[in-house]
């Protein structure tokens, strides 16, 4: 199989139209017509990501983010972001991103979530403009709980993720959206959709008062789409079913976050 096919599979189940304009998806290094037998699939390019994509001979990297992003202004070692990608280049790497247009698609990152979460009768939250069926957030109903009892619920989903929330704890909750990554620009879809409660990443401190008493569920970042992107790798491996392509997922924790016990 060649790196132009791998991307053709991963874009039906992603399209590329389906991503945001500012975004960076689809062939990020390397050749089109470049053999891809393994595929390592990835939260993000790092070089902890590299080595293990090298221990287990791929030839290919399917990142959630771009490694470049917004740009790159010079491929070079003098900074981070730049050097990763050029050491994939200088390995013959390919790298791909599927990222917005991702979290967009249907059975991608943002159903997963809702399934995680118990969802029913969803919708997009804020509907893509080349299909109304699918787009950013879901919105959907789940068995009716408290606040604490959806709180509760996210973090067993999310590996028991850190959640913060705001608002009354034992308020009812039945209908409720969701998104993956960075939500806080849907906050406003969140409340239009008669949302109970929503659940998201890296909320900002004043986003609770700009929420205008719609309780928010933060989980970080990274425990919520590396859980997702790892149950839609089993969605991929089974579509190149056939392909002689191995698909894995990295091991490698690429957070850069830490906490304390």
């Amino acid at each position: 199989m060649l790196v132009a096919q791998l991307l053709a599979a991963v874009e039906r189940l992603a399209p590329p139209e389906l991503a945001e304009d500012w975004d960076n998806v689809g062939l990020i290094v390397g050749r089109h017509n470049q053999p891809a037998r393994r595929l390592i699939v990835a939260l993000e390019l790092r070089d902890e990501v590299l080595d293990e994509a090298r221990e287990h001979g791929c030839d290919a990297v399917l990142t959630h983010h771009p490694p470049i992003f917004p740009s790159i202004l010079a491929l070079s070692d003098a900074g981070v972001a730049s050097e990763l990608v050029l050491r994939a280049a200088e390995s013959r790497v390919a790298v791909m991103a599927a990222h917005t247009n991702l979290d967009a698609a249907a059975g991608g990152l943002n159903d997963i979530m809702a399934a995680l979460l118990g969802m029913t009768d969803l919708r997009p939250l804020r509907a893509a403009a080349a299909d109304e069926s699918v787009g950013l957030g879901r919105v959907g109903r789940i068995e009716p709980t408290t606040l604490e009892g959806l709180a509760a619920r996210v973090a067993a989903a999310f590996g028991g993720a850190g959640v913060h929330y705001s608002g009354d704890r034992w308020g009812k909750v039945s209908r409720i959206a969701c998104c993956t990554g960075s939500g806080g620009s849907l906050i406003g879809d969140a409340r239009a959709a008669d949302a109970d409660a929503y659940v998201t990443s890296d909320l900002k401190y004043h986003d609770a008062d700009r929420a205008e008493g719609l309780p928010l569920l933060a989980l970080p970042h990274a425990a919520a789409e590396r859980v997702a992107m790892r149950r839609w790798t089993k969605t991929l491996r089974k579509a190149l079913t056939g392909e002689k392509v191995e698909v894995r997922f990295a091991e490698a924790e690429t957070d850069p976050w830490q906490g304390v016990a």
